[in-house]
């Protein structure tokens, strides 16, 4: 579809909406372009204001456009995918794609385990555990903010350099424990809070994808327990069944 078709059954939104999804997919229009405004695509397809507003926040809230205050709509980079089951992660994917990845740590530091950190860990409530705080960055752009817990005996075994280089396990990579070691997530959608807004540089309100992570050696004793938050418009998750 290149114009618009009046004697379509097709509702205009919907044409226009196809129309520019087609420039996104042929690469007409690259990540970070700044598209059409929306007056220009009103004179450009003789439509509504309002019918161009609402084809622009259909691609919007899918992900495949920005809005920027002040500056314009702007295609929006591929969205970071993590697929547990092939085996490939998101710094594989991220380089494939020609984009640098990258960590950023915030902090580390010793901590009194809550109840559901100790119940992940399997350790009393209140025993110390270890945390690091870093930030995914592509790009040097913060697309998710993690949180990691270990038990205390763990603490002096981390590769503390491999905190800034690899997948999100590569500082505990090289612990005997990890071989053959298992993973059980959980994913949940949810609005951000204010921390996530603050680290993430996201609008108030924005979509978030949760994941939390415990980490079991082969005897099942817990390594790692993780708790993950991705900006909604640069991460998508994918599940083979």
């Amino acid at each position: 579809m290149t114009s618009i078709d009046r004697t379509s059954l097709l509702p205009l939104r919907y044409q226009l909406k196809q129309i520019l999804l087609e420039k996104i997919e042929s690469g007409e229009w690259k990540p970070n372009d700044l598209i059409p405004s929306e007056q220009e695509l009103q004179k450009m397809f003789g439509l509504s204001r309002i019918t161009v507003r609402q084809a622009l926040s259909d691609l919007v809230h899918e992900g495949l456009l920005l809005r920027e205050r002040g500056r314009g709509t702007f295609v929006a980079p591929p969205k970071m995918t993590h697929s547990p089951q092939a085996r490939h992660t998101l710094t594989e994917f991220m380089l494939s794609m020609g984009i640098r990845p990258g960590w950023r740590v915030i902090e580390k530091y010793f901590t009194e385990a809550s109840r559901e950190i100790a119940t992940q860990l399997n350790v009393p409530s209140d025993t110390r555990v270890f945390c690091i705080r870093r930030l995914r960055l592509a790009d040097d752009e913060p697309i998710g903010h993690h949180i990691a817990f270990l038990p205390e005996a763990l603490a002096a075994e981390i590769n503390e350099n491999a905190l800034l280089e690899g997948g999100s396990l590569n500082y505990i990579s090289h612990l005997p424990q990890m071989h053959n070691s298992r993973a059980l997530r959980t994913i949940e959608a949810v609005a951000a809070s204010e921390l996530d807004e603050q680290l993430l540089q996201i609008p108030h309100g924005s979509p978030v994808l949760m994941i939390q992570r415990t980490v079991f050696s082969p005897s099942g004793e817990p390594i790692e327990f993780l708790q993950a938050r991705y900006r909604g418009d640069r991460f998508k998750y994918q599940i083979s069944t």
